[in-house]
Formats: C-alpha cells, structure tokens, sequence
C-alpha cells in the first residue's frame, strides 16, 4: 500500500504559502481536484493530491482506512513548509485518521489545519443504504445520481460507468469496515466543512466531529454532498482564513 502526492499544478518552483493535500471522495480520484488549482492559487495554496496505489488481499479485499492513513502519514513525513491535510467524505475519515497517525508518532511535521469535508465522525452510522454494497449497477448508478457531483456521460459510459460504480462499492466497503481508535482527541486545528442540502451527511451530525477535535470550526456552504467541487473559490477562501487565524474562538467556531 503506498500513497503518492501528485501535483495538480504548473510545474517549476512553488510561489504559493502553503501546500494543500487533497484525499478524494469514495469512487474518486486525483482528477477531482484539477478544478481547484487556480481557485487555490489565488488563496495560496497549491494543490497536490493523493493516489493510491494498493493490491486485494488473499480475501479480495483492498486495504483499509488504517493501511491508507499509515501509508500517507509516511509520505507526508517528507513534504517540507506548512501543509494542510483536507478530506472529503471517505477521503475525510483517511486525513483525520492520518492526523491521529501523525500526532501519535511525534516524528514529523504536523499539518497547519485539517479540513474535513462531507464526513460523519468516525463511529457515526453510515450515510449510505444498508443495501447499497450489494446493489445492482442500476440501482447503484441511482444511488450516485441522487448524490449528485457525477457527469452523467461518465455513468452511462458503457466501459467507465462500471468501472466508476466497481470502485464505488469497493471505498464504501472501506467505511463499512473502518474501526477508529482516537484515545485522545486531535491537537493540530481542525475545520469541518458540510453542505446545507447534503442528504448523506446532514448538517446535524457535523458537530459530532468535536468529540475527536473539541475545537473545530465547522462552516455550512450552499450544495449537496459535492458543494467543495460547486464552488471551490469559496470553499479555498473559507480555508485560508481558517489558517490566518491564530486559533479557535472561545466556541470553537
């Protein structure tokens, strides 16, 4: 299992303040960051983003969210200057479980600011239908369909549309199997970002987060469960003051 940082930028010398380290959604990859490279420029930051590189076991099971946090806290252990760690969704519960990782370790640089985007708390029930792991490519393009944030040209691509949905089933497994251990809740700053119409992460549930990070600053943006990939400018500004700051509000917000 390894993780590599892919640079979603121009190449040549980094002008930007901060590098932002994107871990995408269940069934995505480092293409759905691509939008938000000049979004991130202008906000100082610049974009790299994670691809997996992993093998099923003997059970055909791919590894989970602990391999992938340990794989990805390895690789950040090497990126220099101040570094912030966002997740959306699946890609959330891997940067959180990544900061645990880091903190705990104490060997390397912990991010500036942890940005979790789309997310239950680990141990929240699961946003998706019981059923859907086990659901028939109609009713799982559906499913994707009613989340909203996939082209439909992709979905009904007789060749991607199956691959899309395969790799789908495949990281919600990785949910289903996902068994935190916080024993202490995280240092580094945490944001959580939700979307108001999200039906898979309701509003609600985002303050469940301060359980593992008692002072996060939630924020609630306009969009469904792909409001960071609707307007990434806001979602890069919101971010960027979350960093300016010196540190939470006496209410966490």
């Amino acid at each position: 299992m390894t993780a590599t940082l892919v640079n979603l930028g121009a190449s040549g010398p980094v002008t930007t303040a901060r590098t932002l380290v994107c871990v995408p959604h269940a069934g995505g990859s480092v293409v759905a960051f691509r939008g938000w490279v000049r979004a991130a420029a202008a906000a100082g930051l610049a974009v790299r983003a994670v691809h997996w590189e992993d093998a099923a076991d003997t059970n055909g099971r791919r590894p989970g969210i602990a391999s992938r946090a340990g794989a990805l806290a390895t690789e950040l252990s090497q990126l220099p200057g101040p570094w912030v760690l966002l997740g959306h969704s699946l890609g959330a519960l891997i940067a959180a479980e990544t900061a645990r990782r880091i903190e705990e370790r104490a060997t390397g640089p912990a991010p500036e600011r942890i940005v979790l985007c789309a997310a239950a708390p680990p141990g929240h029930p699961r946003g998706f239908p019981p059923d859907v792991l086990t659901a028939s490519d109609t009713d799982m393009a559906q499913y994707v369909r009613r989340l909203g944030g996939t082209p439909e040209e992709i979905l009904s691509d007789p060749e991607f549309g199956p691959q899309l949905l395969t790799r789908l089933r495949e990281d919600l497994d990785l949910i289903e199997r996902y068994e935190p251990v916080f024993l202490r809740p995280l240092s580094s700053p945490v944001s959580v970002y939700g979307g108001a119409s999200d039906a898979s992460v309701p509003v609600e549930v985002l303050d469940g987060w301060r359980s593992f990070a008692p002072r996060a600053r939630v924020r609630v943006f306009p969009g469904n469960h792909f409001f960071l990939h609707d307007s990434p400018a806001d979602v890069c500004r919101e971010l960027a003051a979350d960093c300016a700051r010196s540190g939470p509000d006496p209410f966490g917000r």
